[in-house]
């Protein structure tokens, strides 16, 4: 998001910005879809502790839910962005991209994957 943000700080267009735009919108897929590797994943460690006879409903909920919130936000992103403006919007999804990272960082020191570390 960092270097998308200064890619929109460049005001003339070159072959160099297209590609380097290219380059980071591939990142970011790559990396959009580790991340979706990894709540799947995620979701399966966590119905594995549910009892047997509810697991396989326990991970479609998960996924439903997981699913309904990427659509969620999805409907609402356009709106966002029609109603505050290009800069406002792009902001604030930043700030909630950043807010989303420090809390995955804190949940490395305190809550279940702390417990994780110490078994």
């Amino acid at each position: 998001m960092v270097f998308q943000s200064s890619l929109l700080t460049v005001l003339e267009p070159s072959p160099l910005m297209k590609g380097m735009a290219v380059l980071s919108m591939s990142v970011q897929h790559f990396l959009g879809g580790l991340i979706t590797t990894l709540t799947f994943t995620t979701m399966m460690h966590c119905t594995q502790r549910a009892e047997e006879s509810i697991q396989a409903t326990h991970y479609s909920f998960l996924a439903t839910l997981e699913v309904l919130g990427k659509l969620m936000f999805s409907a609402l992103a356009g709106g966002v962005v029609d109603w505050f403006g290009f800069q406002v919007a792009f902001l604030f999804f930043l700030t909630l991209s950043a807010g989303t990272a420090l809390h995955v960082w804190t949940a490395t020191f305190t809550g279940a994957l702390r417990e994780n570390q110490l078994k």
